[in-house]
């Protein structure tokens, strides 16, 4: 089988504002805007893990740490203070279509510290979920207008307004990420293909939907069984009252692999012909007698709430199953952030 990564990518920035006790800007002592880094935990809380984190309640903190932060930290060299909050952000009105397969969402966030509430000298910042018992998800040195390190210092009559933009790139689109064969004990030779999913449920750019395909993965997973129409159900795991374990993995440095069990469907568990689509993962609630799951013409699942898988694999040969035949299954793959 040939396999193609997911891709799924994150940049931001930061600036710092020094407001005085009128609330005027101190021009001389704010910032503009300054690249930070997306920590590799962070993107993971954010676009898989995440209670919605993505969209979420973010807290910004500042710090006295001198080293240069990277993808892989899990926190701010020398964390100081935090505790501004900023409430969640909305996919509405903040995603714009790439025309190549992917949206992007810039999701800005201004967290204002209390004025004299925060004093000292500081040299870095960065912002952090409280979903999941606490996650950073991006920071970096403060820097002056050459990049190099620099240092903010905050009064007793100062306030303090961190601005926080993050920019995440996702998938709207299926793309073909792996195709392969597999041979009967009759010899006979299906060809398939496999195609991804949009990141969103519900993916027509400028949704208010924020329920995702790539998250939510339990004890009762399903796969369906689909005829070439995409309308014509053949299967439904979640029929005969179970389904299959499934789990996610981060390696820590970007890249998730999602897996499965190996799933066997047994001869007395009915035979089927022109087997043409397999889904993995949607709603148990979804069932497969209604209208169609599949959109045939892109190989996407229909916008839907309950669309929530993120994997489809096309049998470019359609899969006949015999009732004296047993038929097995297993899937994996990986997205990178």
């Amino acid at each position: 089988m040939s396999n193609g990564n997911i891709n799924m990518s994150a940049k931001g920035r930061f600036g710092l504002s020094v407001l005085d006790k009128n609330g005027k800007v101190k021009k001389e002592k704010s910032l503009g805007n300054t690249s930070n880094v997306v920590t590799y935990g962070g993107a993971y809380e954010a676009l898989i893990n995440g209670n919605n984190s993505l969209f979420g309640i973010y807290t910004a903190y500042m710090g006295t740490g001198t080293a240069e932060i990277t993808r892989e930290a899990t926190s701010l060299g020398a964390r100081s203070f935090g505790d501004s909050n900023q409430s969640s952000r909305s996919r509405s009105g903040t995603e714009v279509d790439n025309l190549d397969g992917t949206s992007t969402f810039s999701l800005t966030r201004t967290m204002t510290f209390p004025l004299g509430s925060k004093v000292g000298t500081f040299s870095e910042v960065g912002v952090y979920t409280p979903f999941s018992g606490e996650v950073f998800i991006a920071g970096q040195l403060i820097k002056d207008e050459f990049g190099n390190p620099t240092t903010i210092t905050i009064l007793a009559d100062e306030q303090l307004v961190v601005t926080y933009i993050l920019e995440w790139t996702v998938p709207n689109v299926a793309q073909l990420i792996g195709t392969g064969s597999v041979t009967d004990a009759d010899s006979n030779v299906y060809n398939y293909e496999v195609y991804s999913q949009p990141y969103f449920t519900e993916y027509s750019v400028g949704s208010s939907s924020s329920t995702t395909r790539y998250n939510g993965f339990s004890s009762r997973d399903e796969i369906g069984f689909y005829a070439a129409d995409g309308v014509t159900p053949l299967y439904y795991s979640g029929d005969r009252g179970d389904g299959f374990s499934s789990n996610i993995v981060h390696d820590g440095l970007g890249t998730v692999t999602y897996t499965t069990n190996t799933e066997v469907f047994a001869p007395n568990q009915g035979g089927y012909s022109g087997l043409t689509y397999m889904s993995f993962y949607p709603s148990s609630s979804t069932s497969v007698t209604g209208s169609g799951i599949l959109d045939t013409t892109t190989n996407i699942a229909y916008d839907s709430t309950d669309s929530n898988y993120p994997l489809l694999i096309k049998f470019v040969d359609p899969i006949t199953k015999l009732t004296s035949q047993s038929f097995t299954i297993a899937a994996s793959f990986t997205v990178t952030l």
